[in-house]
């Protein structure tokens, strides 16, 4: 089998139910395809390293997907780019399955807080 993680970002300015919809459009795709939805996670509006379409900021979505042909990522690719609600997305393939109920947090790493003295 081969696991993958989807991360793409919608439109800061839409709604709880858009956000669901367009995440209920995407799993309903890929169910359709006779591929598994492993998780479907929405991470929130973050702020983006540079502005896309002209925003700042973005709704993150996370999605860790069972693809049992390796060649339907093309054809996904292809579905979030003819998406008109995604703005950007990126697919990265996993080793191993990823775990129905775990969370993936950024943590932010610990800062050196000494100070030189003169």
């Amino acid at each position: 089998m081969n696991y993958y993680e989807v991360l793409y970002i919608l439109d800061p300015n839409f709604s709880k139910e858009k956000i669901a919809g367009v995440m209920s459009e995407v799993s309903d795709f890929v169910k359709k395809k006779k591929h598994d939805v492993v998780n479907h996670d929405f991470w929130g509006k973050k702020q983006l390293a540079y502005n896309v379409k002209k925003h700042k900021y973005g709704n993150f979505v996370l999605l860790n997907t069972e693809f049992k042909d390796a060649n339907f990522v093309n054809e996904f690719k292809v579905f979030l780019n003819l998406n008109k609600e995604v703005m950007k997305y990126m697919i990265i393939k996993l080793d191993e399955k990823p775990s129905k109920d775990a969370k993936q947090e950024v943590s932010p790493e610990k800062e050196d807080n000494t100070q030189e003295g003169n």
